[in-house]
């Protein structure tokens, strides 16, 4: 049986993997790697922490240390999809997309129900204008998890390349109604509500997201000085 003391550690360092997490889908990537480097004095041999880690340094342009921290947990464990998906992360970023198509399949193809991946797999096949292959892709992203407001974003840009705004902007209030501080589906119905003619609700929808950007903005400002 654990002790408390033990359960405790186990809870904290649970907590800074979440919190590491956080800060990366905000584009905080030196605050996430701060929070994961504490979480590795707990677990310095995490996978999924030492990846992590390395997404950070590849957010911060360190390339090489991100791709010593892959090949590290790719070395020991050839199966570890998450891995897979971090390379695939690398090469979309250095726009080789077919090479990141590669390591992306390959994560999926570990049996991997995730749509972190599907949603990656549907950004490239989108970067190499495979557009019926990131509709396909972005849908069965929907199927598996339908409460993710990213991949009605995602699904609507691939429409608009269809030509279909208004099925494109119904994904988008979609997305709205799960996260009503999505800036980033503002202000793509705004575009949207502009190619239709429809100025008045571009408008609304660009004042919204400035405003929603400006509340950000303060909460960050509010917490880096409470820090």
């Amino acid at each position: 049986m654990k002790s408390t003391k033990q359960i405790m550690r186990t809870l904290t360092a649970s907590q800074l993997l979440d919190d590491a997490k956080s800060y990366i889908a905000l584009g905080e990537y030196y605050e996430a790697l701060h929070a994961v480097n504490a979480f590795l004095l707990f677990q310095p041999h995490h996978h999924e922490g030492i990846l992590m880690k390395g997404l950070c340094y590849l957010y911060l342009n360190e390339n090489d240390k991100a791709r010593f921290l892959f090949d590290l947990v790719i070395d020991e464990d050839q199966n570890c999809a998450f891995a897979y998906y971090c390379y695939a992360e690398y090469y979309k970023l250095n726009m080789d997309y077919q090479t990141a198509l590669t390591y992306i399949n390959g994560a999926i193809a570990t049996g991997e129900e995730n749509t972190t991946y599907y949603r990656l797999a549907a950004e490239i096949s989108f970067f190499m204008q495979s557009y019926d292959d990131a509709f396909a892709v972005i849908n069965r992203a929907i199927v598996v998890n339908p409460f993710r407001e990213d991949l009605y974003l995602w699904r609507a840009v691939i429409l608009e390349k269809f030509g279909k705004i208004t099925v494109a902007v119904n994904d988008l209030h979609r997305a709205i109604s799960i996260n009503p501080k999505y800036v980033e589906a503002y202000r793509m119905k705004a575009k949207l509500m502009l190619k239709t003619g429809n100025t008045t609700d571009a408008l609304n929808d660009l004042h919204k997201a400035q405003q929603l950007e400006r509340l950000l903005e303060q909460k960050r400002t509010i917490s880096a000085y409470a820090a």
